[in-house]
């Protein structure tokens, strides 16, 4: 039931992103010569970015909760989320 409401909500706030982000994915592989090389790079980029991600929404909720997302601090903690995401795949 929350893994449907989790869905709808990722849907719902970040179709463009996710939209580009597979757009973006299928560039490289036009231009890339060892394309093999390139997919386990970026699976092994996503699946520590999103791994992280999971663990940190994981301690979030038992710690804090839901977020409402109106408070002045929400807009830290998405911007602490986009460092976070810049950093695993920079240094990844």
């Amino acid at each position: 039931m929350q893994a449907i409401e989790l869905l709808r909500r990722i849907l719902k706030h970040y179709s463009v992103d996710v939209a580009l982000a597979i757009v973006f994915m299928l560039v490289p592989f036009v231009y890339v010569y060892d394309q093999p090389t390139l997919l386990s790079a970026i699976a092994r980029k996503v699946a520590l970015a999103s791994a992280g991600l999971v663990y940190y929404y994981i301690t979030r909720v038992f710690k804090v909760g839901f977020i409402d997302w109106r408070d002045p601090y929400d807009k830290i903690y998405s911007i602490v989320l986009l460092l976070y995401i810049g950093l695993v795949f920079a240094l990844g």
